[in-house]
């Protein structure tokens, strides 16, 4: 991130509504990125992840635009991710632990 970006967003994460929006949104907008970076590695359009998935292209621009990830389902992000030779693995952590096992996780993802 640019010195100015992270300062304008620093100085933005102190509005405690913008840092409750960021902090809900930001998990949906990690995903995506993962999913268009398993596209990358395959080298597959949105066109053929559809064909792969047995869907339309418009689904996967709809479930892939705009923060739209947030309302695909779980089993249509499961098909998504085995067609993409990857697993969806969601996870329930304790909020406590949230601080401590998060950054294992992420360091652990393929992207």
């Amino acid at each position: 991130m640019q010195k100015k970006n992270k300062i304008l967003f620093e100085k933005r994460m102190t509005d405690s509504k913008f840092k409750q929006r960021f902090e809900r949104e930001y998990p949906a907008f990690e995903l995506e990125v993962q999913i268009l970076n398993a596209l990358e590695k395959k080298g597959w359009t949105y066109s053929k992840l559809a064909k792969a998935m047995g869907t339309s292209k418009s689904n996967i621009s709809r479930d892939l635009s705009a923060r739209r990830i947030r309302s695909a389902t779980i089993s249509r992000l499961v098909k998504m991710a085995r067609v993409l030779d990857s697993d969806f693995i969601p996870l329930f952590i304790s909020q406590n632990k949230e601080a401590e096992i998060l950054p294992k996780i992420q360091r652990l993802i393929v992207r």
